[in-house]
């Protein structure tokens, strides 16, 4: 028989009458797990994704992050990392199949739920998730592109992806635009057809199961381990669709944490107990995540509370396949469970832990204030503060700089709003700090007067990856005032941080061009500043995995080789950041190693290669015990900027 004759007789729908999914004609249920693409570098996929195989899962699921393909207006990436259609080929190779999620909302603790920045810049008012005619218009012309890649992956199509998710857990929020969900589901159907399933997910709630429904499109649920039977969990589903194999879209073997919090840490014999249930009922599953990876660079969300949450750089989510790929107690008892629900033999010759570089400690070296490095895009003057979007801007850090016009009262307060973290310098010296949601006003030192320059530099740590996504611009966010009257004639200036920001500043600090202004390097800089250090890597092994310990630092930005390896913060709970082999050079090459650090440095300047990562705050790993004395001398506290959840952590 040809393959086209094989490939047309392929089939993945619903038997309503009997509750189960029919594979080719037969009663199949699934047990997937969730791995995203987009958290991990290239050359680790397959491993990863073998992994997920030998465990004994039968298919992966993956989000599809519209801002990673379309990082700029019709610039389409599908190649390097953001290629998918590679990703999906190796899970199929490897006998997996696949449950696409392409939002375009995605959540995943990402910057915007995956939406792309600019869409902000072309519409700072742009009603995500909703039938908002500028919002609808870019959804159907990324999906044209998207799916132009995606239609032969689909199952009736000879692909594995069997299941297509439309929207993302969209019943959680009260507005409820039925318009919207009708229009994207039929255009996921004129791309889809029926050579996969198409589904929705929600929360166990019949409010949630209700508002998300969308007519013609299969309901499935998401929960966690839980002390009852998962079948309880169905009932408000089954009201509102009462036939139909019962799906838990995410299962939680793990959990997300944000900076100033205790890593979060799920407790293994429930996630069994309730895997084991689920098997015995027949319900297929998707365990989210079986292995989360990394937001690399400025690709992390922030939560939807009281006070703004932002999003680690780890996205380990204490899953059973650790961030750096290592095999956990978790992924074994998993692993076993399966084997036994199976009767299938299991193979435990794995390695659990893949060899790290131990590389030690390395020297850095003060290079440039930031405000004084000729990396800063060309000034933009307004008469009042703008939103970074409103000059085009998307991630990394704005300054907006005036001049105080008039003698100032002592006390002297300044009052502005901000999103999402600022640094108040008076003449490029850091007096005070803003946060989003915490604070907005600060008294200045009383020798700030007439004529003296006002800069406040903000940074963007993660837009909101939850809820309706609403106001979601960065930077100053309202008008500043500066003893109750307003401060005028602002010049803006933008701080991307991009590779080429980085690259061109890494030939500053080597002298390979000079700078007309700047003279490299500045012995002693005021913060923020941009710190570098090289590595030489062993002569006699190749590059390994590595973590670089951040303890003693204050906040800042590490850069490997021009690569933005992500945030770090000394308030925890991660002190060090995975650094994948692929960003390293072999011996005899050097790696150059640079940080932008916002306050303070550690004692003597160094940080250090390890071979365990840091994401606990009670983590352990022979760290410095003492701040260096320009943090004991800092103005301002950080305690008194965060939330109490954070200060109750710290204690």
């Amino acid at each position: 028989m040809s393959t086209d004759a094989l490939k047309g007789n392929r089939t993945f729908d619903i038997d309503y009458d009997n509750d189960v999914f029919l594979k080719d004609g037969k009663p199949f249920t699934y047990m997937s797990g969730e791995i995203h693409y987009f958290r991990i570098p290239r050359i680790y996929w397959e491993d990863r994704l073998k992994k997920v195989q030998a465990a004994g899962f039968n298919a992966i699921s993956t989000y599809v992050e519209w801002s990673l393909h379309e990082p700029s207006p019709s610039v389409y990436h599908f190649t390097a990392e953001a290629d998918i259609v590679e990703f999906i080929r190796i899970a199929e190779r490897l006998g997996l199949l696949v449950i696409l999620r392409p939002g375009p909302y995605i959540c995943a603790e990402r910057d915007l739920g995956g939406y792309p920045a600019w869409l902000l810049t072309v519409n700072p008012k742009m009603q995500f998730r909703t039938s908002d005619p500028s919002h609808t218009f870019f959804v159907s012309r990324w999906f044209k592109m998207l799916w132009g890649q995606l239609q032969p992956m689909l199952y009736g199509n000879g692909g594995p992806v069997i299941m297509v998710q439309v929207e993302n857990e969209y019943g959680s929020y009260p507005v409820h635009d039925l318009n919207y969900l009708l229009w994207l589901r039929d255009l996921y159907r004129s791309y889809v057809g029926n050579a996969a399933v198409l589904f929705t997910t929600d929360g166990p709630d019949t409010q949630f199961v209700n508002r998300g429904k969308i007519p013609g499109v299969l309901s499935t649920i998401d929960f966690g381990p839980v002390s009852t039977s998962p079948a309880k969990l169905f009932e408000p589903l089954r009201k509102i669709q009462p036939k139909g194999p019962l799906v838990n879209s995410e299962f939680y073997v793990g959990w997300l944490t944000y900076w100033g919090e205790e890593f979060s840490r799920s407790s293994i014999p429930p996630i069994l107990k309730t895997m084991k249930d689920m098997i015995a009922l027949n319900i297929s599953f998707n365990c989210y995540m079986i292995h989360g990876g990394t937001n690399f660079g400025f690709t992390s969300g922030s939560g939807s509370s009281k006070h703004y949450q932002a999003d680690i750089t780890s996205y380990d989510y204490d899953a059973p396949i650790s961030e750096a790929g290592d095999l956990t107690d978790k992924y074994f008892a998993i692993k076993d469970l399966i084997a036994g629900e199976k009767n299938t033999s299991n193979n435990k010759n794995e390695e659990k832990e893949t060899p790290k570089g131990d590389y030690g400690e390395v020297q850095l070296k003060p290079l440039i204030s930031l405000l004084k490095s000729p990396i800063g895009r060309d000034p933009v003057y307004t008469l009042f503060p703008i939103t970074m979007e409103a000059i085009a801007e998307r991630y990394g850090f704005i300054a907006y700089t005036t001049t105080i016009p008039y003698e100032t009262q002592d006390p002297s307060v300044l009052q502005v709003n901000v999103r999402d973290r600022a640094q108040v310098l008076i003449n490029e010296v850091e007096v005070s700090v803003l946060q989003y949601t915490v604070i907005n006003e600060t008294p200045l030192p009383s020798d700030v007067t007439k004529g003296k320059k006002l800069t406040i530099l903000v940074e963007n740590m993660g837009r909101r990856n939850y809820n309706l996504l609403s106001d979601c611009t960065k930077g100053i966010i309202s008008n500043a005032t500066l003893d109750g009257k307003l401060l005028q004639n602002w010049s803006i200036v933008g701080y991307p941080l991009t590779f080429d920001n980085i690259s061109r500043l890494d030939k500053y600090a080597r002298g390979s061009i000079m700078s007309p202004s700047v003279n490299f390097p500045d012995p002693s800089p005021a913060f923020p500043a941009f710190y570098t250090g090289t590595l030489n890597l062993p002569e006699d092994e190749p590059a390994q995995d590595t973590f670089l310990d951040m303890t003693g630092w204050g906040k800042g930005v590490v850069f490997i080789n021009n690569h933005n390896m992500g945030r770090y913060w000394h308030i925890g709970p991660q002190r060090t950041l995975y650094i994948p082999k692929i960003y390293l050079l072999d011996y005899p090459h050097k790696n150059r190693i640079m940080i932008l650090e916002l306050h303070f440095t550690a004692p003597n300047q160094t940080v250090r290669f390890i071979s365990k990562p840091l994401l606990s705050l009670k983590d352990k790993y022979d760290e410095p015990k003492v701040l260096s004395k320009s943090a004991s001398r800092s103005k301002w506290s950080l305690s008194s900027l965060r939330s109490k959840s954070q200060k109750d952590v710290e204690k």
